[in-house]
């Protein structure tokens, strides 16, 4: 099976949204992909994604976004598919998320594979480190 790698967002920086850092992505005849900065007085955010192919059935796409809010919170989710010529096929997605305020991070992910289902795990902890139930202000 041939492996495609796809590599999104080479040093994404989240205190320095203005500057957005160049997609590194595994370039072939049959690739694709985009880039996009918002601003505005209450958030800022940053996205891209891509997609790469051989054209011999193997394939790839990914995408990554973060966010910071006016107070602070910050966020980032990424997520990828792939599929090879063999008609294997799996997907994944992580998110995270801090909450200014409390210091309390979201960290969740979910992954699809092809004939062996959905797994999905999700945690949150203080700033501190300590684990905390998700939804607690401590």
């Amino acid at each position: 099976m041939k492996t495609i790698h796809l590599r999104l967002l080479a040093g994404l920086a989240l205190a320095s949204l203005s500057t957005l850092a160049a997609a590194q992505l595994v370039t072939t005849p049959h690739a694709a992909r985009g880039a996009a900065v918002a601003t505005g007085p209450n958030a800022a955010a940053v996205g891209q994604r891509g997609a790469v192919g051989d054209g011999q059935g193997n394939a790839a796409a990914g995408r990554r976004s973060a966010f910071t809010t006016a107070n602070g919170s910050t966020g980032q989710r990424s997520a990828y598919v792939k599929r090879s010529a063999d008609g294997s096929a799996s997907a994944e997605r992580q998110t995270s998320a801090t909450n200014a305020n409390t210091g309390v991070t979201f960290d969740g992910s979910t992954t699809v594979t092809k004939g062996s289902g959905v797994t999905r795990s999700a945690s949150c902890t203080d700033a501190s480190g300590n684990t905390v139930t998700c939804g607690s202000a401590r």
